[in-house]
């Protein structure tokens, strides 16, 4: 018997306006849409060509990306509510609030089920198609097995980083009669399984794919195999994934990996060109010498360097894997990304110069506002404040999110006398460049969060009192890796400000923790990643009050969150009510089980 969640009814029960994939006269039709039988599919090579292009396209999703976004950063202390979002999106202020419902339509799952069935099917389905036609080679299939089982364990990895405990299964649900219930696994039997399924495949996968493009420096077609699943990808996930379990020597391992195979990349591209354009990746090293990695580099004359290669044109050198949207939308073979548009910029408001439901903190505000940086911002050169928000405007006082709605911003170097505390004229609404569509990429894994992830790693080996000359030297390691993030990405003369301010604290264990977990979310502003970061840290401590300190001030006005997060069950989200309807094997946490779970979604 097979024991299936009963993803496909939950589908057909769910009448939440927008955010269904398929409707009841959908599912009922003697052959759903999306469930496709032996007998009228299945016979080449193109088919199953055709269903892996299916599952990007289902990650493509506005609902698949809103979820990716909200759920790995929208309860973290990056953010804020927009002014009218209690009347825009009532259940969106509703988790900006931390008032969790299971009533709340964003705790539905259906987006990541329906990608993890296609996966499960295409798994099943590869083989049987092999045999049919003999130019889908035994490689071939394999390598479609490890991509399929790559997204499918991506899709898994955020709901358990949301859910806590989800139902986990790898069978396809090709026909209606095979849907069955099946109760919830465990945090660690689903992350140790999905670890079991990638080291299985990740001989299999492909390592580059054909490149249509490879001369555009900051990357349009440069490289764009990122935009599929490749070895180096499942590599990256493998590091993210040991770190959660705490096997930190493998994810060194996995980490060590992805770097060693950029390098190569590098050579590949680079190492023959004789002169090298400033806006090409570079070797940096680190202050102590002990590490070194290519990356792109911002500095003062072209301080948006960075920016431009990873997130405004796409598809970079750094890039490990991310799903690429593209202006021209429906009716087309590419996608918008509605999302972003709709949650950070420019969908909602044409007409009104791009601000979206979320904005950046009031904190994060009030420290551009007032001048005072040195707190969430290291100092004013460093460009990732200009190319992640915009801070002020006197139409916008609480500031607009730029990353992954502006393709690109101009800053014009301040030659007066307080150049060194402004560098950069023009920083207002006009020097960013709002594109009139939606279609910057969603960046899953990049360069610089793989070494931060393995500084961690590192760090997570030592304990807080070992001084050894061993442990100075992998601390040494470590603040290298924060010091090359920092550095690249703050344009000279005052590069070096940095480190001469926190090079003392290079080996003090408490210290050289915080400036790495400081770092990681100044680097990853906004990519869906800040909230996990917080919980994997409250999981490594056992409790959550590292999420107590880091949301106080977010949630201190009102709502769910200010009763302080009394338990770590308050980090995960509720099941949603219909899932508790269909699937009787699933049990609410009791902190929300308490909760009213009414249908009023005002």
């Amino acid at each position: 018997m097979k024991h299936i969640i009963q993803i496909f009814r939950s589908v057909a029960l769910s009448s939440m306006v927008g955010l269904s994939l398929v409707s009841c006269s959908d599912f009922l039709e003697i052959k759903p849409r999306d469930i496709v039988t032996e007998d009228n599919f299945w016979n080449e090579k193109a088919d199953i060509d055709q269903m892996v292009t299916g599952c990007y396209t289902a990650m493509q999703a506005d609902a698949f990306i809103t979820r990716c976004v909200l759920w790995g950063e929208g309860r973290s202390e990056n953010l804020q509510p927009s002014t009218t979002l209690q009347g825009d999106d009532y259940n969106l202020y509703q988790i900006m609030r931390e008032n969790l419902l299971p009533s709340n339509p964003y705790t539905s799952w259906l987006s990541f089920y329906y990608v993890i069935n296609k996966c499960n099917t295409i798994i099943k389905m590869a083989p049987v198609v092999s045999e049919k036609d003999p130019a889908y080679r035994e490689s071939d299939v394999k390598a479609t097995i490890a991509e399929m089982t790559a997204l499918r364990s991506l899709c898994y990895f955020y709901l358990i980083r949301t859910f806590d405990e989800v139902p986990f299964y790898r069978d396809a649900v090709q026909q209606e009669d095979e849907v069955m219930i099946i109760p919830a696994s465990s945090f660690d039997y689903v992350l140790n399984e999905i670890i079991k399924d990638l080291e299985a495949v990740k001989g299999d996968a492909i390592l580059h794919y054909a490149k249509a493009n490879s001369s555009d420096e900051l990357g349009s077609n440069y490289y764009s195999d990122v935009n599929r699943i490749t070895r180096t990808s499942i590599n990256a996930m493998l590091c993210d994934m040991y770190l959660w379990k705490g096997d930190n020597a493998k994810a060194i391992e996995c980490a060590d990996a992805v770097i060693a195979q950029k390098a190569a990349d590098y050579e590949e591209e680079f190492g023959k060109q004789t002169g090298m354009s400033l806006r090409s990746p570079k070797l940096l090293s680190g202050a102590y010498g002990t590490t070194t990695a290519y990356l792109y580099q911002a500095t003062q004359d072209s301080p948006s360097t960075v920016f431009e290669a990873i997130f405004g044109t796409g598809n970079s050198f750094e890039s490990i894997f991310e799903l690429s949207f593209n202006y021209q939308g429906e009716g087309s073979n590419y996608a918008q990304s509605t999302a972003l548009g709709r949650l950070y910029g420019h969908f909602i408001t044409k007409g009104n110069n791009g601000a979206g439901h979320l904005r950046p903190s009031t904190d994060i505000i009030a420290e551009a506002n007032n001048g005072e940086f040195g707190g969430f911002w290291v100092n004013r050169y460093d460009t990732r404040f200009y190319n992640s928000l915009q801070a002020s405007d006197t139409r916008y006082t609480n500031g607009m999110i730029r990353k992954g709605v502006v393709s690109g911003y101009y800053l014009l170097t301040n030659t007066g006398d307080n150049a060194s505390q402004i560098p950069w004229l023009n920083t207002t609404l006009s020097s960013y460049m709002i594109s009139a569509n939606e279609n910057r990429n969603w960046i899953f894994y990049r360069l610089t969060d793989v070494m931060l992830m393995k500084a961690e790693a590192m760090l997570n080996q030592l304990s807080s009192d070992d001084n050894s000359d061993e442990a100075t030297e992998v601390k040494h390691k470590v603040f290298d890796i924060i010091y090359l993030v920092n550095m690249r990405s703050v344009g000279s003369p005052n590069a070096n400000n940095y480190l001469r301010t926190n090079q003392p604290y290079a080996t003090n264990y408490d210290r050289l923790r915080d400036l790495l977990r400081q770092e990681r979310n100044r680097e990853l502003l906004y990519e869906g990643k800040r909230w996990f970061d917080l919980l994997r840290y409250a999981r490594q401590n056992g409790n959550p009050d590292i999420v107590r300190r880091s949301v106080a001030s977010k949630v201190s006005g009102g709502g769910g969150g200010s009763n302080g997060f009394p338990s770590m069950d308050a980090l995960y989200w509720p099941y949603n009510k219909d899932e508790l309807k269909v699937n009787t094997y699933l049990h609410q946490k009791p902190i929300y089980a308490k909760v009213d779970d009414g249908d009023d979604d005002e």
